[in-house]
């Protein structure tokens, strides 16, 4: 899967918003699946993950259908990828 982060103004732009109106947003959505913050602190810029945020979007109205991308998005990211660590051959 691509993902393709978003600076405010860009995800302001995609949804046609404000940033007052994006932060109310902000506090609906799951940190590390809609947004990321990019450093530590209340100041740290945030960048926004464009595929959810869309999905989000469209599915505003099916919530169990945006539960179910979200469930997708985490097992397709490294940390969720199932690994198996056998012994190497010598």
């Amino acid at each position: 899967m691509n993902i393709t982060l978003l600076t405010t103004e860009e995800a302001c732009e995609l949804l046609r918003c404000k940033p007052d109106a994006l932060k109310t947003l902000r506090d609906q959505w799951i940190s590390g699946v809609h947004y990321v913050r990019r450093g530590r602190g209340p100041t740290a810029p945030i960048l926004y993950i464009r595929e959810m945020i869309l999905d989000w979007l469209v599915n505003q109205d099916a919530p169990e259908t945006h539960l179910a991308a979200i469930e997708n998005f985490r097992r397709t990211l490294p940390s969720g990828q199932k690994r198996s660590f056998g012994r190497r051959a010598s």
